[in-house]
């Protein structure tokens, strides 16, 4: 009887031990549980121009302070100084809340307020579909009779990630509060690649048109543009960019340079 209780614990003993019938704690029916390391880089939902479709994880906080500088070329035109800062926030899976304050490309304090919704995909794992509302005041006071002038955009946003390769294409359309109609279509997009762990390098770029409205753009045009060569470098809870390159958005005539330095930090 004895021997009988003995090759029967030895037998269960054996099956629990055997990797098929292990339960797993973590993917890839792995029997040790894995802990999923957050990179910094990943957790930025808009380095400067381009929108990630998955926003951030759930429960990141992060905030950003950035300067711009415009140098034009052009006669009886001034280059200036611009910047601002950024604050987003996940308090829900696929939902990022993301409020700026800044100096934009026309030289005026433009406000924004922002919801990025991941609706497809996994972060990280390829691609992944979302949208994106905002409300932004254009600027105080610079209407045609004073008035304080706002815009509403919405946007399709879809992103890749895998293998180190990181790509963003953001399709926004953004319509005037005034009387005037002004509708605006926007185009953004943002290529990368990590070298290492610490470096993701790549372009960031955002160009304009006018859709509708009596309005021009900044110097007469009916679209504008603005992006270049992008440099993202973060290691434990900071980071640090710079993306420069040619821009016609805030410039009178001719062609521009635009360059945008960031410094930020987020909870992982």
């Amino acid at each position: 009887m004895l021997n009988m209780k003995t090759a029967s614990h030895l037998a269960i003993a054996a099956a629990l031990l055997r990797p098929g019938l292990a339960v797993a704690d973590g993917p890839n029916d792995s029997t040790e549980p894995v802990a999923i390391r957050k990179d910094v880089k990943s957790e930025i939902p808009n380095v400067a121009f381009a929108y990630t479709a998955h926003g951030v994880s759930v429960g990141t906080v992060g905030v950003q302070a950035y300067g711009l500088v415009v140098a034009t070329t052009g006669s009886g035109q001034q280059s200036f100084l611009g910047g601002g800062g950024t604050v987003w926030a996940s308090p829900i899976d696929r939902l990022t809340l993301i409020a700026d304050g800044s100096r934009d490309f026309s030289g005026n304090f433009a406000p924004s307020l922002a919801g990025v919704v991941r609706i497809l995909g996994t972060p990280g794992d390829g691609f992944t579909l979302g949208v994106l509302g905002k409300f932004k005041v254009e600027g105080f006071g610079t209407g045609p009779d004073g008035e304080t002038e706002s815009e509403i955009e919405s946007g399709v946003l879809l992103s890749y990630a895998r293998y180190g390769w990181h790509g963003d294409l953001n399709a926004v359309v953004g319509f005037g509060t005034g009387d005037d109609g002004e509708i605006d279509g926007e185009a953004r997009l943002r290529l990368a690649h990590d070298l290492g762990n610490l470096v993701r390098v790549g372009l960031d770029s955002q160009a304009r048109y006018r859709v509708a409205g009596t309005k021009s753009l900044p110097g007469g045009r009916s679209g504008d543009f603005v992006g270049g060569p992008q440099l993202l470098v973060g290691t434990s809870h900071f980071y640090g960019s710079v993306t420069a390159g040619l821009a016609t958005m805030g410039v009178e005539s001719g062609i521009g340079w635009t360059s945008i330095v960031s410094i930020g930090g987020v909870t992982l």
